[in-house]
C-alpha cells in the first residue's frame, strides 16, 4: 500500500494517518537517511516469482531453500495474473461481453500501453524473470468503442527479445535493474547511447535466434500522436517507432536525432507536451559532456512533415532522469529533479535504476523556456527543495507567476518499491504521490534578474486530506489553463498496489473515490461529451484488473460522480500497463511497413 496513505471518500470520511511528508507551503520533507543509492531486493525472491508464474507452488526454487526461506514465503499479491508470466496475443479483433450501456455519442479507439511479458520459459528449463515493473517487454493494446460495441486485440511489439531470452536466458540490451545473471558488463546504457550516435540502425542492437530478424528496443511507456499523423510509442531514451494503428506492428524505427540533427542525447522525456491546436510536439534529450554533465536540447517538431523542426533552447544542468516536463501557453518547464545518473556506475553494475544517485542538496530545479520559433530561448530558472515526480497534472499562467501541478514523492525510493519483488510479495510499500501545486513567481522579474540568478519557488498541497494521487488526467479543453479537476488512481489501505480511481476537486481539495475488491484499475483517461461546457462533463476510460477473475475490464465512468456506465469485459487479463491515448476511430494514418 502507499505509504503513510489513508484514502477515502469524503462522503465517507475515516481516521486519517499522519499527513505525508510534506507540508502545506513547504518542500517534500526528505527521509530521515536518505539513500543515495536504491537498496536491492532479495534476489532469491526473483526466481521465485518465475517458479510460481509456472504455477509450481508446493516446490520452492533451489534460492529458496538455499537462503532457507521456503516455509516462509509470502503469497503473491491478487494482482499478479498482471504483472507474471506472458500476455495472451490477441492477433485479431475479439469482441467483449458488455454489462451496462455505453453512450451512444463515445465512439473511438483507446490504445494502451506498457509492459506485458515478465517470465520466459527458457531452453534450459528455466524461468527468466524480469526484475522491474517497468523492464517488462512491451504489448500494445487496443480497444475499439462504436456503435455501443466493444472489441479487443494486442500485439507483442517484443517477440525477438523473448526469443532471445528464451535461447540465451538473458535480456538483450539495456536493463533496468542489475541483471539477474550477473553477466553482461557494459551492457549498460548501450541502447541509449546507441539510439543517439547511431540513428535507426542502432535498434538492431540482438538478432532473434528463431527468425534470424533484427530485433527492436523495448520502447512501450506512452503512446500518441507524431510528425504526419503516425502513432507513435515512446519511452525515456531517444528512441521511438512508429506503428500501423490497425494492427500494431512496427512500421518504422526512429529518433529525434534523425529528424532533428541538433537534438543530440540519450534520454528524452516519454511524456511530450503537445499543442493540439497548432499541432506542435515539444520534448528534448539530454546529452553527456565530457565530463558527464547533462546537456538538455529542448525543441519543437510539426505535425506537418513540410515544416522544419527546430531547436527552443539548451540547457546545461546535472544528467538527470527526467520522465515529463510542463507547458503553460506561453512556456515550457523543464523541471530536473535531483536524481542523477551515474554512467560509470551504471556500466559497472550494469543496470540503470540501482545506480540512480539521490542528491538532495541540489534542489529540484526549474527552467522556464520561450515557447516561439525564435523566442527568448531560456528565460529564467527557479529553485525548490527536493523532491521526486513523474508526471505533471498540469500548468497555467496566472498573472505573472506560472503555476505548475504535479505529484511529488520524498526523494527516488519509488524506484525500488516498483521491483516485482517488493510489488509481488508486498515487501516494499509504496511511498504516497502527493498532488502539490509549485508557484515560479514574477516571471518578468526572475528574467530580468538573469539567468546567472536563482529564484525560488513554493508550494503547497492540493488536497484537504492526505491521498495519493498518481497516472492522473484531465479535461482536455483545461489543458495550460486554469482548471478544477482532475481524476487519477491510488491506492486504499492494505493494498500493494493501485486501487481506485480517485477524482480530486483542485479548488476545494476534497476528493471521491471508484473503488471494487480486489480490483486494480489503470490510468484513467477523460473523454468529454460532446458539446459540453462542464469541465467534468464527460466519461473516464480506465482499463481495470479483476484479481479474482483473471481477466480484466473496460471501465466507463461518468466523471462528474464516478457512478459505472458500462463495462466490457476481455476474455484474459491485460497486464498492469502504463499509459493510454484514446482519438476518434480514423485518427491515424496507415503507413507502409518496414
Amino acid at each position: 500500500m502507499l505509504r503513510s496513505l489513508i484514502l477515502a471518500s469524503t462522503q465517507a470520511p475515516v481516521k486519517h494517518a499522519t499527513p505525508s511528508r510534506i507540508q502545506i507551503g513547504q518542500a517534500p520533507a526528505p527521509r530521515a537517511e536518505p539513500m543515495s543509492t536504491l537498496p536491492e531486493p532479495p534476489r532469491y525472491l526473483l526466481s521465485e516469482i518465475g517458479r510460481r508464474a509456472k504455477g509450481d507452488a508446493h516446490q520452492s526454487s533451489g534460492a529458496a531453500k538455499a537462503a532457507g526461506t521456503q516455509r516462509h514465503m509470502p503469497d503473491l499479491q491478487p494482482f499478479a495474473c498482471g504483472l507474471t508470466g506472458t500476455s495472451v496475443e490477441v492477433l485479431e479483433y475479439r469482441q467483449c461481453d458488455v454489462e451496462g450501456t455505453i453512450p451512444s455519442w463515445l465512439q473511438g479507439d483507446l490504445y494502451r500501453n506498457g509492459p506485458g511479458t515478465f517470465d520466459v520459459d527458457t531452453s534450459s528449463g528455466s524461468v527468466y524473470s524480469i526484475a522491474h515493473w517497468f523492464g517488462g517487454l512491451t504489448v500494445m493494446h487496443k480497444i475499439q468503442i462504436s456503435g455501443g460495441k466493444v472489441t479487443y486485440r494486442n500485439r507483442h511489439l517484443n517477440r525477438e527479445a523473448e526469443h532471445y531470452i528464451e535461447a540465451e536466458n538473458q535480456e538483450p540490451g539495456v536493463t533496468l535493474w542489475t541483471d539477474p545473471c550477473g553477466t553482461l558488463l557494459g551492457r549498460a546504457f548501450s541502447l541509449f547511447k546507441q539510439a543517439a550516435l547511431k540513428g535507426p540502425s542502432s535498434f538492431e542492437t540482438f538478432t532473434d535466434p528463431k527468425s534470424g530478424k533484427q530485433g527492436n528496443g523495448n520502447i512501450g511507456v506512452t503512446v500518441g500522436k507524431f510528425r504526419d499523423n503516425q502513432l507513435v510509442s515512446r519511452t525515456d531514451a531517444n528512441a521511438l517507432i512508429a506503428l500501423d494503428p490497425v494492427d500494431l506492428t512496427v512500421t518504422r524505427k526512429f529518433n529525434y536525432t534523425s529528424i532533428l540533427p541538433e537534438a543530440k542525447g540519450i534520454t528524452s522525456a516519454s511524456h511530450v507536451e503537445r499543442d493540439e491546436q497548432a499541432g506542435l510536439t515539444y520534448d528534448f534529450t539530454m546529452d553527456l559532456n565530457y565530463k558527464l554533465n547533462g546537456m538538455y536540447n529542448v525543441f519543437c517538431i510539426p505535425d506537418d512533415a513540410n515544416e522544419a523542426p527546430y531547436m527552443l533552447a539548451q540547457i546545461q544542468d546535472t544528467a538527470c532522469y527526467i520522465h515529463s516536463f510542463a507547458q503553460t501557453e506561453q512556456y515550457l518547464i523543464l523541471v530536473v529533479w535531483p536524481c542523477v545518473f551515474d554512467p560509470l556506475r551504471m556500466v559497472l553494475n550494469k543496470s540503470v535504476f540501482h545506480d540512480l544517485q539521490w542528491k538532495p542538496e541540489l534542489g529540484v530545479k526549474l527552467h522556464v523556456i520561450d515557447k516561439r520559433k525564435g523566442g527568448k530561448a531560456h528565460m529564467a530558472t527557479y529553485r525548490h527543495p527536493a523532491f521526486y515526480c513523474f508526471h505533471q497534472l498540469n500548468a497555467f499562467e496566472s498573472g505573472d507567476d506560472l503555476i505548475v501541478d504535479l505529484a511529488a514523492y520524498p526523494d527516488h525510493s519509488i524506484m525500488v518499491q516498483l521491483h516485482r519483488t517488493n510489488m509481488l510479495f508486498g515487501l516494499n510499500p509504496m511511498d504516497a504521490a502527493i498532488p502539490t501545486r509549485i508557484k515560479l513567481p514574477d516571471l518578468p522579474a526572475a528574467t530580468a534578474a538573469g539567468l546567472d540568478r536563482i529564484t525560488d519557488a513554493s508550494s503547497h498541497v492540493l488536497s484537504a486530506k492526505p491521498i495519493g494521487f498518481e497516472l492522473f488526467t484531465i479535461n482536455p479543453g483545461r489543458k495550460c489553463k486554469p482548471y478544477r479537476y482532475s481524476w487519477g488512481v491510488s491506492c486504499q489501505p492494505g493494498d500493494a498496489f493501485f486501487n481506485c480511481i480517485v477524482r480530486l476537486d483542485i479548488k476545494s481539495g476534497e476528493h471521491q473515490v471508484w473503488a471494487e475488491e480486489k480490483t486494480y484499475p489503470g490510468e484513467p483517461i477523460f473523454v468529454p461529451r460532446p458539446g459540453a461546457t462542464d469541465e467534468d462533463d464527460g466519461v473516464l476510460l480506465s482499463v481495470v484488473l479483476a484479481g479474482a477473475q483473471k481477466r480484466s475490464f473496460l471501465l466507463i465512468l461518468d466523471a462528474s460522480d464516478l457512478t459505472e456506465v458500462a463495462r466490457a469485459w476481455t476474455r484474459d487479463p491485460v497486464a498492469l500497463g502504463f499509459h493510454g491515448h484514446f482519438g476518434r476511430l480514423d485518427e491515424f494514418q496507415h503507413v507502409s511497413k518496414i
